[in-house]
């Protein structure tokens, strides 16, 4: 049977790092010798990666979707991720490729004993399991971004390479969300004056947002134009809250922004029968906890946690999956609290100025306005500028085609 193994470590002591991997290589060595297992490659986490990026995970799985193997050998499950939901998440991205996964000290047997939250995640991410991989240009586009030897003239060579991504990023960046006074023509231009983060921003954010175009066979419950609109007057808020307010979370705030409801597309495209239900039950956006408890109640899961599941597979900025996950409970958010403080009330902005006629401060969550030293006269100033800005918005479906 061809088989790899996957090795990492948590360890932060380089010593002690450095003999777990070879403890975990030599393991996964003589189980493959013991049994007749033909041991491909190892898939080697290197030291920099981090929790909320492992570069060696990502090419495991698109090596997996190659049908290069038959097998992985893992030391424990928790090598894939600390949490629950991740691991799960990972081994049923495995399985969809006909891929088993065999930890050294866990048996199958142990896995199924483990708490029903596991059960119930296995049993909503059957329900998406054809949610395809990130194309193989944007994990390069990430990769690059996250090696600090990287150039300009590197990920604009790779960019450049796909003209269809070539052409969505230079309408985004050519909308009136950036406004600049000029046309940028290049990508090469848009590195330069966007920056790395920035540009794996744009990457991102048009190639999930191709991925998840409306599919032409499903009855539209969700009106798709109206969403991605909501979407980036939420990046346009989220960017006048984080300007007046004279914060530093500039490079994340467009995708935060602009991704914090994929859970909603997710659903409707891969729990469709379901999440009709949900919308029909509740057809006001702005009442969020009615809509969170009615798509657990129907969907066994609420698109904020099903965005940060498929965020966390697809091993985007733990930024990005944490403020997707908290955008309507940004308080609990612990690393990124602020960015998703930001999101929350650019959501709420957003809703105002395209489905009211007026402005409600009794919408907005006091204690978030408090985190963020905002008042009643701060936001009445924002919202009037968003106002001005969203005709000048045009066709948002037009920059993703």
């Amino acid at each position: 049977m061809k088989t790899v193994g996957y090795i990492n470590s948590y360890r932060l002591q380089e010593i002690e790092r450095s003999l777990e991997i070879r403890i975990q290589k030599e393991k996964v060595q003589e189980f493959c010798v013991k049994h007749g297992f033909e041991l491909l490659k190892m898939y080697e986490e290197p030291e920099e990666s981090r929790p909320d990026y492992k570069p060696e995970l990502i090419k495991l799985i698109n090596d997996a979707s190659k049908r290069e193997f038959e097998q992985v050998i893992i030391l424990k499950f928790d090598r894939f991720g600390h949490d629950d939901t991740m691991r799960t998440w990972v081994m049923g991205e495995l399985k969809k490729y006909k891929v088993e996964t065999y930890s050294l000290t866990e048996s199958k047997i142990q896995l199924e004993k483990v708490p029903t939250a596991i059960s119930r995640a296995e049993r909503i991410r059957a329900k998406v399991r054809d949610i395809p991989s990130l194309p193989e240009i944007v994990t390069k586009v990430m990769e690059i971004v996250q090696d600090p030897r990287s150039s300009a003239s590197q990920l604009s060579r790779v960019i450049f390479h796909d003209p269809g991504l070539t052409t969505r990023v230079l309408r985004l960046v050519n909308s009136a969300y950036y406004g600049f006074p000029r046309q940028i023509s290049s990508i090469q231009q848009a590195v330069t004056i966007l920056g790395f983060t920035t540009m794996r921003g744009l990457v991102l954010s048009s190639s999930i947002f191709k991925i998840f175009s409306p599919k032409n066979d499903l009855i539209k419950t969700l009106d798709y134009k109206k969403f991605w609109k909501h979407s980036l007057v939420s990046a346009i808020s989220a960017k006048k809250i984080n300007n007046y307010l004279q914060f530093n979370e500039e490079d994340d705030i467009f995708s935060a922004a602009i991704l914090h409801d994929i859970g909603k597309v997710i659903l409707d495209q891969y729990d469709h029968e379901n999440y009709t239900l949900v919308l029909q039950k509740v057809s006001n956006p702005l009442v969020g906890h009615e809509l969170l408890a009615a798509e657990e109640e129907y969907c066994e899961i609420s698109h904020q946690n099903m965005g940060y599941m498929v965020a966390e597979g697809w091993n985007l900025p733990e930024s990005l999956s944490e403020v997707i996950r908290h955008h309507h409970d940004p308080m609990n958010s612990i690393k990124n609290k602020k960015l998703a403080s930001i999101v929350n009330v650019g959501n709420i902005l957003s809703h105002i100025a395209l489905d009211l006629n007026s402005f409600d401060a009794k919408l907005f969550n006091k204690e978030v306005l408090d985190y963020l030293g905002i008042n009643e006269d701060d936001l009445l100033v924002i919202n009037s500028q968003i106002i001005e800005e969203i005709e000048n918005i045009g066709d948002l479906e037009s920059f993703f085609k």
